[in-house]
């Protein structure tokens, strides 16, 4: 694969990847770290990749196994740990995937608000993640607060049913 096409194909997906990146690490210079550290094994496996037919799926899983061997070979001194460092090198494995299922779905569901109407998703938005009270949404949006609460029943409704479907 040459360096144009390795451009085209994955270059688009850095924000994607940074996105995963992120709700797995919580912090944004790691996530970088991580992204980085794809970029360069995505480059270095640039000719065996041609094969692949969903290259986003394909990141994502490669953040993903990036960020599970950052957990496993973290080596910090115990001087230097911080109490969150200290309960990550006390987790087992289930403790781990436990994590990282709640993570996906998490990342599942920003996947789904993305994919919703656009009045839906700036609603949605705005009430559960930047949590603003329905009069402050009616501030920003101009909407009434009945038709507030329908669009936000209506969106959280469709991401449920979403969800229920890609879990049977």
């Amino acid at each position: 694969m040459s360096a144009a096409e390795f451009k085209k194909i994955f270059l688009p997906l850095s924000r994607r990847m940074y996105w995963t990146a992120w709700q797995f690490t919580g912090n944004a210079q790691e996530a970088e770290d991580l992204v980085q550290e794809a970029f360069l094994k995505l480059w270095q496996k640039r000719d065996l990749l041609g094969d692949i037919k969903n290259t986003e799926a394909y990141c994502t899983i490669l953040i993903k196994n990036l960020f599970i061997n950052q957990i496993r070979h973290k080596r910090i001194p115990i001087t230097a740990q911080s109490s969150d460092e200290l309960a990550i090198d006390a987790m087992n494995e289930s403790d781990i995937e436990e994590i990282l299922e709640r993570k996906e779905e998490s990342f599942q569901v920003k996947c789904l608000i993305e994919k919703l109407p656009e009045q839906q998703r700036r609603i949605i938005t705005l009430h559960d993640m930047e949590e603003l009270s329905n009069e402050e949404i009616q501030q920003h949006t101009g909407l009434q607060p009945n038709n507030i609460r329908v669009i936000l029943s209506r969106a959280r409704k469709t991401i449920r049913d979403k969800l229920i479907k890609g879990n049977r």
